[in-house]
């Protein structure tokens, strides 16, 4: 019983899931809401299928997109060329924030599918995709107390946040939590 209302939560999106990323540039703003629809499109050179970005103004005329809303946190950066963003996903379509930080022009550090070139930086940073899933919080399904879990970074993205002396100790888990009151 506990196992169907987990996976109904899930399904209807009565969770709420935080990701961590690093993307080339800075976005300017440093916080908001990406707002583009989403729509299936065939891929270039062999990649597969791909989302395409539909803006807002748009979507009438593009009867097989679906709304996404990304929200959008800049947690630290480097100068002009990389920043350690959260990310969460107010709705949950496929490659959700791989397409929406590549069309804000910030494309997910290793996601050369939808950062082409842009996405692979130079110096000792991996070439895997720098995209973690960190936070998860959903209701018990008996209890209805919040249970939040958390996961480490994965050894690529701790070498490079070891790499630009970041400190995930001193983020705050989740950034959007005064935007929610």
């Amino acid at each position: 019983r506990v196992a169907r209302r987990l996976s109904e939560a899930l399904r209807h999106r009565n969770t709420r899931k935080i990701y961590w990323a690093l993307v080339a540039g800075v976005p300017n703003p440093k916080q908001g809401s990406i707002k583009y629809g989403l729509m299936k499109a065939p891929g270039g050179r062999g990649e597969g299928e791909k989302m395409l970005c539909i803006h807002p103004a748009k979507m009438a005329e593009y009867p097989d997109a679906k709304r996404a809303q990304t929200d959008f946190f800049t947690l630290w950066f480097l100068g002009a060329r990389m920043s350690w963003m959260a990310l969460e996903p107010v709705t949950g379509r496929t490659h959700q924030l791989r397409a929406h930080m590549a069309e804000m022009g910030h494309p997910i550090a290793g996601d050369g599918k939808y950062g082409g070139r842009d996405a692979f930086l130079t110096g000792t940073i991996s070439r895997k995709m720098h995209l973690h899933a960190r936070r998860l919080s959903i209701q018990h399904p008996l209890t209805k107390k919040i249970m939040t879990f958390t996961a480490p970074l994965p050894d690529h993205m701790a070498r490079t946040w070891d790499t630009f002396g970041w400190d995930i100790s001193v983020v705050e888990e989740d950034p959007f939590e005064d935007q929610r009151e």
